[in-house]
C-alpha cells in the first residue's frame, strides 16, 4: 500500500519520522531532524550522506527524500532531478579527490528504498577491476577515524556549495 509515495506502513511515516522497518527511511527521518551523523546536503530529490563503509575514501548515498522501490516507477522529470543530485556529488568527490573514477550504484535488493552508492576508486584501490561488494567487510568499512569522516563529510559538502548546489 503506498500514500503519497511513502511506503504506507503508520510505523514508517505518518507526518512524523519514527523508526520502521525500512532503515533509509530512518536515514531520511535523521536527515529531516538534522540528526543524522554522516549529513552532507540536502539536494533536489534526494538526501547526501557519507556512508557507512569507507574502504574507497569519499563513499557517499543519496537516498531519495521518500519511500520508492523502484527508479522507473518515478515520474520521468523526478528520475531526471535525481539523476542531477548524483551528477552534482560525483562533480564534488572528484573535486575533492581529483580524477578519481566514480562506480554508480542503485541496487535495492538489499534494501528496496531508491538510493545510489557513489564510490570514488582511488589510484592506491587494491582490486581497481573488481567491484568493491566482494571485498572483506573490514575492507568495505575501511579504517577511517570517526574525524576524519567528518572532514571528509566537510570537504565534499563545501566542494557541493562552490558548485552552486
Amino acid at each position: 500500500m503506498r500514500r503519497n509515495g511513502r511506503c504506507g506502513r503508520p510505523e514508517c511515516f505518518d507526518g512524523a519520522f519514527r523508526l520502521s522497518e525500512c532503515p533509509i527511511c530512518d536515514s531520511v527521518g535523521a536527515c529531516v531532524r538534522g540528526e543524522h551523523p554522516s549529513f552532507i546536503a540536502a539536494l533536489a530529490e534526494s538526501f547526501c550522506v557519507l556512508g557507512d563503509n569507507q574502504g574507497c575514501p569519499g563513499w557517499c548515498v543519496l537516498i531519495l527524500k521518500d519511500h520508492h522501490e523502484h527508479l522507473g516507477e518515478l515520474p520521468l522529470d523526478r528520475q531526471q532531478r535525481l539523476w542531477g543530485d548524483v551528477a552534482q556529488v560525483a562533480a564534488a568527490q572528484r573535486a575533492v579527490f581529483g580524477r578519481v573514477r566514480i562506480n554508480y550504484e542503485c541496487l535495492g535488493n538489499v534494501v528496496p528504498h531508491i538510493h545510489w552508492h557513489l564510490i570514488p576508486r582511488h589510484h592506491d584501490d587494491p582490486e581497481p577491476k573488481s567491484p568493491v561488494w566482494g571485498w572483506p567487510m573490514e575492507r568495505l568499512r575501511g579504517t577511517a577515524a570517526a574525524s576524519e569522516r567528518l572532514e571528509t563529510a566537510r570537504r565534499i559538502r563545501v566542494a557541493l556549495n562552490d558548485l552552486h548546489v
